[in-house]
Order: structure tokens, then sequence, then C-alpha cells
């Protein structure tokens, strides 16, 4: 299920600049067709530089850094260049501030139990005809991505399949429509992953963090009654898997009913 392979790896210990304030500001703005997201453009003030970056959305974009006399006049710039990109037809969706040194995990649980709903209900939308019974969400081992996928298979009765494996496994399930309204959590966690924008959040905490806002996510949208309820509920399946550490058991445990927990440990003695 990762959307694609690194070109880099997760800079550690990377402390901002001599001078740079604490506080970033972070501005995001859109364009939709048909409300969905299709490109961004995005800003973030620290100190006296502007950071920029633009392009399609669920990619990192082009991007580029400003540097100015002070930094009320990197404010002023930002405000300036947060109109122009409004006139192009860009709609403002996420203002606020940002800490280098951390990163809001509640907020970004929301960002994503948000956009996960968008997206399974893309998936929904898309295959109208078909009973969606496997829900995933997860990342890949640098923590840089958040995807989604799928699927339709029934869990049946143990027996009923030769091979369970793709149950398990949302790499194999064939929908993900909707990948663009988990753009906003993207770019939450995106900025530790850029040369060019301050970051000393510790890749440990990213990583564990970022699975876990994922399987919150996924538990807030079950108490809503999302993937459905009663005997529907014990139809369906919830994965969260984070490439090269993958607590399959115990986000299991978390996000299913025990008729799933007891098929996923049968299937586990099954591959002893």
């Amino acid at each position: 299920m990762i959307a694609h392979k690194l070109m880099f790896k997760f800079r550690r210990h990377r402390a901002p600049p001599e001078g740079v304030l604490a506080a970033m500001t972070w501005s995001l703005f859109y364009r939709f067709d048909n409300e969905v997201p299709t490109d961004f453009h995005e800003l973030r003030q620290f100190g006296s530089s502007l950071w920029a970056a633009n392009g399609k959305v669920k990619t990192m974009g082009r991007s580029s850094v400003a540097e100015f006399a002070s930094p009320q006049a990197a404010k002023e710039a930002l405000v300036k260049r947060s109109s122009e990109i409004e006139a192009q037809g860009y709609k403002r969706v996420r203002q606020g501030t940002h800490d280098p040194a951390r990163i809001d995990f509640p907020l970004l649980t929301a960002e994503i139990r948000d956009g996960a709903r968008r997206a399974f209900q893309a998936i929904r939308a898309a295959h109208p005809d078909e009973t969606i019974r496997l829900f995933a969400l997860g990342s890949d081992d640098s923590a840089m991505t958040i995807v989604h996928a799928a699927g339709i298979l029934a869990l049946g009765e143990p027996g009923d399949m030769d091979d369970e494996s793709e149950i398990w496994c949302s790499a194999e399930w064939p929908h993900s429509e909707g990948d663009e309204f988990l753009d906003i959590a993207y770019r939450m966690i995106l900025p530790c992953h850029r040369n060019d924008l301050p970051c000393s959040v510790e890749f440990d905490v990213l990583h564990a963090g970022l699975f876990e806002a994922c399987v919150a996510a996924m538990e807030q949208l079950d108490r809503e009654g999302f993937f459905g309820t009663g005997a529907v509920r014990e139809e369906v399946v919830l994965l969260c898997q984070s490439e090269g550490a993958e607590d399959m058991e115990g986000s299991i445990a978390r996000l299913n009913t025990p008729r799933v927990v007891g098929r996923l440990e049968r299937w586990i003695k099954l591959c002893e």
C-alpha cells in the first residue's frame, strides 16, 4: 500500500538555523475541481525567511526560500504572496503556527480522520455496486506518506479461503480513490523530510506518532459508526500498517471485533 519509494533518508537532529524563531506560520491553499483538491500552494514564514512550495497534491512540489531584512518584512511578504495566490483561484484552507521542534499529534489525528473519511467515501462512491469490507491506513518505513486502501473480500468462515494473506495485507487491496483528501495531513509531516525547512523532531517520535495517529483516526471513525454497526460491522476488517514496524496484532485488537482478532491469530498460527 506504500505510494512511492523515497528518494532520501529522514534528516535526524536538523535544528533550526541560528536566529530562527521557534514559531513558524503556516498557510495552505488549494485549487479545487468539483470540491476535490488538485493543486496546492504552501507558505511558511520563520524569522526573516519566507518559504514557499507549490505543485500537485500528494507531491512535494517545487519549493524555494526568500530572505528578507527582518521578520516584519517577511510577514508582509507573506500577506502579499497570500493575496496573489488567492487571486489565482486558490482557496486558503489552513492557517496557523507550527513548531519546528514538535508535531501536534492530536491535530494530525483529526486531519487524518477527516481526510480518511472523505477518501473512503470516495471509494464507496466509485464502486456503488460493491460492498467495501476492508479499510486500511498506513505509511512507509520513513514515515513520509499517509496512504489508504480498501477491498471487498469477505472474511467468511475459518477454512473457507485456502489463502487468507490478502485479507491481512492491504497492499493487495484494489481500491485507493480519494487520496487527495489526505493531503493536509501529509503536509503536516512533510517538513520533517525537507532540506529547506527547520525541523528537530526525532525520527522515532515521528514514526511512532504517525502510526498511532492512523490507529486513533480509525478508532474515531469507528465510534461514529462509519464502518457500520451490528452484523455489518462484524464483517469489516480495519488495518493500520506502517512499513518496517507493523504492530499487526496490537492495532487489530484495538480496531476490530473479537471475531476478526481470532481469525488473525488463527492465520498467524497457520503460517508459523
